[in-house]
């Protein structure tokens, strides 16, 4: 099957952040998601929950397989592959070496924490890249001391992407309130927004540039519409454009 993520979404979708990475990990925890965890290159899997987290000594701890033939080769293979599925995100990092540790009378696995996690958005949730030429806006806390005005990159029913060439002075999970997304004839709309990343990049003349993903956390259905509208006529443009 071929992979239906660009490199330039697996890019925008890494977190490094430890916050972050803590947030996705114990949201798995809470929610007793399966992990399938594979090594071997490939070759060998199993299915595990995860259990707790030691922030302190910076281990993962999650359940044993059911076959002692695959505990006995996990413990051998140097790194692995979790990946999950949260709230319709495919959640996956790789981890190193496991060891074995009894907790409770109980055997159980426990791994560094991942340094990094991808957090891939479903493709059915498109996500329309947007002109940077005449970028259109979204107005971070209008109308307060710290109102911002961030040009846009990308936009889908879930979130936006924006794109500066300053680095951004938000946190992972921090909410952003009375965010207005001004779409020119498309309409103008009110949201709050939760920042999901932060992330430095380079441009093509090896300037620095901060990338910053927030997802909508009220969106109305009105607005939903008015955003698929939006999307459908950009791309409406862009094909006859490109029939020219």
């Amino acid at each position: 099957m071929s992979n239906p993520y660009t490199d330039e979404d697996i890019e925008r979708c890494t977190l490094s952040g430890s916050r972050e990475i803590l947030f996705q990990l114990r949201s798995l925890i809470k929610h007793s998601e399966r992990v399938s965890v594979t090594f071997d290159e490939g070759r060998q899997s199993f299915l595990t929950v995860l259990i707790d987290i030691s922030a302190d000594d910076g281990q993962l701890i999650f359940d044993i397989g059911g076959s002692e033939e695959t505990n006995r080769a996990f413990l051998k293979a140097e790194r692995c592959q979790f990946a999950g599925i949260l709230e319709g995100i495919r959640i996956q990092f790789y981890v190193k070496q496991a060891r074995m540790v009894k907790i409770n009378g109980e055997h159980v696995f426990t791994v560094d924490l991942p340094s990094s996690i991808l957090r891939l958005q479903r493709r059915d949730a498109f996500r329309l890249h947007l002109p940077t030429t005449k970028p259109y806006i979204c107005r971070v806390r209008r109308g307060s001391a710290n109102e911002k005005a961030l040009p846009l990159r990308d936009i889908s029913v879930g979130g936006i992407g924006t794109q500066v060439a300053e680095q951004l002075a938000y946190d992972p999970l921090e909410r952003l309130e009375n965010s207005w997304i001004d779409l020119r004839e498309s309409g103008i709309f009110t949201v709050t927004l939760e920042v999901r990343y932060i992330q430095s990049t380079e441009s093509r003349s090896g300037k620095p540039l901060w990338h910053m993903g927030c997802r909508f956390l009220n969106l109305t259905a009105h607005d939903e519409t008015l955003i698929q509208r939006f999307m459908a006529r950009v791309e409406a443009e862009r094909r006859a454009l490109s029939a020219e």
